[in-house]
This record gives structure tokens, C-alpha cells and sequence, in this order.
């Protein structure tokens, strides 16, 4: 939906700052640790990660195709209410019917978030002919992610100490809260000069439907597209197992305010590997095969020392992952050339949640023989198989290499809202 100009660059600090609150959260590492305590059973755990992962599968294309119609800045905001809600609900009426019910506003908060600020941030910076830049940017977006994981970890344990499960939900409450206006104000442009606009067609009016069709027929029709959407969901829908990490923490003998110091490991490895993918956003499959093989053998590995040195070598699994998941999600972007940018993105969320679901319920199903630690270690066996895929695909055009900067960057749909930033502003 077109809207009036404004003018000034694309601001990439509030992107960051937009993904640094929703991810700062300290009851990311004690959540499940919450409902256990409330009587939660591993089984019963599986169920509700099912229930959060289903309910963001059914919203994820729909969100996308929303997000390629409507303001991508509001659709942001609106995930980060849904998600603020989800932990109001936990904190003040724990039970499962609440976990429940916040595990459906996460999963419906995650999926209008999913293809939304990674094809917002492409067109900003394509709208301002920089587009080579987006691994770059992507990697350090997806190091401050980490970095908030780990900070939010670290805070847990003085706030459980302090004011137990609660005080780590309240705060998580506060931080999605602030993430609204931070999400509002990527549709408003920066402060600067106002540069002459350049006259251009007015767009054609553009249905819910027609977008939608056009988001799927690419991701379907277009081989290097349709390639990378496959990598991406798959490589984002194997990380869920970062979800069973503090209850193997606790098997270890871990005890429960230490629990989020030692979570630290992987977080802090997911930052590293957030700052190194933008280094490799060009590798080929072979060197991701080797990578994701080394990574996949750690996993076991470390999940089945029983110990909590053990967490070393799942930390090595996730840097190669979010190494790998930032080298796939790069292909994709600059594989996508339609107007329906966001919608095309949401097609590998809903394949990384059709992953991710099938990693819940295969768990749950295992978890009445086995302990937590075989759970963890038996999610390395999809990482290896998909590094033998990766060495076995013969086509090589599969790889889509960033372009250089000056390269001119691929047609952006006429009416992208989050082009906002750029040349456009709120009504």
C-alpha cells in the first residue's frame, strides 16, 4: 500500500536494535525450567514446543504475504505484542493452559517476524543501492542476536536468585514491549536531507491473493530460489534443539541458577558464528558439508559426555550452524528477484518449521525411553545426513554468490512498504 514520502537513509541501527530487545530476554534460558517446575513433564514439554512450532507453520506464509501488502514496519510491531503477551500470560498465570496459549501468541509472533525483517532489510539497503552489503549487515544482525541470547542468559541468574522465574518473565515483558516503538520507527526516515524524488509509475494495485500467489510461484518455479529455500529451512529448523538445553543442563547436575551461565557456551558461539558468516557468505556446498559434518559430530559428542564440559562441543555444533544459516539465507535473498520478497522468505520458515516440528514430536515420542542427553545427540544424525546431501548434489549453479557492491541489485516489488525507510513514511 503506497504512502506518502519522507526521506532519509535506511537506518540500520534500530533493525539491530529492533532484533536486540526481542531476543534480550532472560526467560529464554529458564522457561522451561518455569513449566517444569509447575509440573511439566518432558513428554508434556514436547507437546507445547509442538504447539508453538505448529501454530507458527499454519501463520508463516500468510504472515509473509501480509508482510509484502501491508507495512512491514507495523507487522513487526504487532509480532512483538503478540510475543510481550505470550510472557505476561507465563509470568502471572503459570499453568499449562497459559503456556499454552503464550507458546501460540510466540509461534504467531514468530512467524509475522519470520521473512518480514530480513526482506525489510534487503530492500532498505537495495533502495539505496547497497545491496552486496546484506550479508554483511545480516551477520551482524545475527551476532547481536546472540549477543542478547547470551546477555539475557547471564541476567537470569541473578534475577532467579533475586526474584525467582518471575523476575526473569517480567523483564522479558518489558524488553517485547519497547520492541514496538523500536519497530514503528523503521517507517519513519532518518533525519537528513531531502533529496529530489526521481518521478516514477504509480504502482499497480495489488491484492492480498495476487501477492501470496506470486511469493509461492517463485519459491516453487525458480530452481537456485527454490534450492535455497530448502538449505535455509533446513539449517533454521535443526537449530530447535537449543530448546532441550536446559533440561540436558540439569541432567548433568547442573544446578538451576547456574543453568543460564552455562547456556552462555552456545550463545556465545552463535554470536561468533554470526560475525564469521559474513566473511563466507560466498562458500560452496562442499565447504558447508565439511563444516556442518565436523559441527554435527560435536553435537553428539558433547550431548553425550553426560557432563557439563559436554556444552563445549555443542557450542562448536551451533557456531557452524548460524555460520551456515546466514551463508543460506544470503543465497536466498539475492536469489529472489519477484515482487513478493517476504513471502518467498516465509516459504523457508514454514519449511523450517515443518523441520522443527518433526524434531518435537520425533523427541517428544523418544523421550518416554530416553534421556535428554540421546534426544540432543539424535538431532545430529539429520545435520550429517544433510552434509552428505551437500556433497552429493551435483549441480553447482545451486550456489548463488553474493553480488559485489556496485553490482545493481535485483528489481524490488514497486509498493515495498518497508522501502518506507528509505523514500517512504507513515501516513
Amino acid at each position: 500500500m503506497p504512502q506518502p514520502p519522507s526521506f532519509g537513509p535506511f537506518r540500520v541501527g534500530l533493525v539491530y536494535l529492533y532484533t536486540g530487545l526481542t531476543e534480550l530476554l532472560p526467560l529464554n534460558a529458564v522457561y522451561a525450567l518455569l513449566m517444569t517446575s509447575h509440573g511439566v513433564s518432558t513428554g508434556e514439554l514436547s507437546v507445547l514446543f509442538a504447539v508453538w512450532t505448529l501454530t507458527t507453520f499454519v501463520c508463516e506464509v500468510p504472515s509473509g504475504a501480509l508482510a509484502d501488502r501491508f507495512p512491514r514496519h507495523r507487522v513487526l510491531a504487532a509480532a512483538a505484542l503478540a510475543q510481550c503477551t505470550g510472557f505476561a500470560l507465563w509470568t502471572a498465570l503459570p499453568s499449562v493452559g497459559s503456556f499454552a496459549a503464550g507458546f501460540v501468541l510466540w509461534g504467531a509472533g514468530t512467524a509475522l517476524t519470520s521473512g518480514t525483517l530480513q526482506s525489510l532489510l534487503y530492500d532498505g539497503l537495495a533502495g539505496e543501492g547497497r545491496a552486496g552489503q546484506y550479508a554483511r549487515v545480516s551477520s551482524r544482525m545475527a551476532a547481536v542476536q546472540a549477543c542478547s541470547l547470551a546477555a539475557g542468559s547471564l541476567a537470569a541468574t541473578p534475577l532467579v536468585l533475586l526474584g525467582g522465574y518471575a523476575a526473569t518473565g517480567w523483564v522479558s515483558v518489558l524488553f517485547t514491549l519497547l520492541a514496538v516503538p523500536t519497530a514503528l520507527g523503521l517507517g519513519r526516515g532518518a533525519p537528513g536531507p531531502v533529496p529530489t524524488p526521481e518521478p516514477r509509475p504509480e504502482p499497480e494495485p495489488r491484492g492480498y491473493l495476487t501477492v501470496l500467489r506470486a511469493g509461492l510461484a517463485e519459491a516453487r518455479g525458480t530452481p537456485r530460489v527454490r534450492s535455497a529455500v530448502l538449505l535455509t529451512a533446513a539449517l533454521t529448523g535443526l537449530g530447535v534443539v537449543d530448546e532441550y538445553l536446559p533440561v540436558l543442563a540439569r541432567e548433568a547436575g547442573t544446578p538451576a541458577a547456574a543453568v543460564p551461565l552455562l547456556l552462555l557456551l552456545p550463545w556465545a558461539a552463535m554470536a561468533a558464528g554470526g560475525f564469521v558468516g559474513g566473511r563466507t557468505a560466498g562458500a560452496g556446498d562442499r565447504l558447508l558439508a565439511v563444516l556442518l559434518g565436523a559441527g554435527g559430530a560435536a553435537l553428539a559428542a558433547g550431548a553425550l559426555t553426560g557432563r557439563p564440559a559436554g556444552f563445549l562441543g555443542i557450542a562448536a555444533f551451533y557456531c557452524v550452524l548460524r555460520l551456515a544459516q546466514i551463508v543460506a539465507g544470503t543465497r536466498l535473498q539475492h536469489a529472489i528477484s519477484g515482487p513478493a520478497r517476504a513471502t518467498v522468505t516465509s516459504v523457508a520458515g514454514l519449511g523450517a518449521q515443518a523441520v522443527a516440528l518433526g524434531v518435537f514430536l520425533t523427541l517428544g515420542l523418544a523421550a518416554r525411553w530416553a534421556s535428554a542427553a540421546v534426544l540432543v545427540a539424535l538431532t545430529a544424525v539429520p545435520v550429517l545426513l544433510l552434509a552428505v546431501r551437500l556433497v552429493l548434489r551435483p549441480d553447482a549453479s545451486h550456489d548463488v554468490p553474493p553480488p559485489w557492491p556496485d553490482e545493481p541489485p535485483p528489481p524490488a516489488r514497486a509498493d515495498a512498504v518497508e522501502m518506507t525507510v528509505v523514500k517512504e513514511g507513515d501516513a
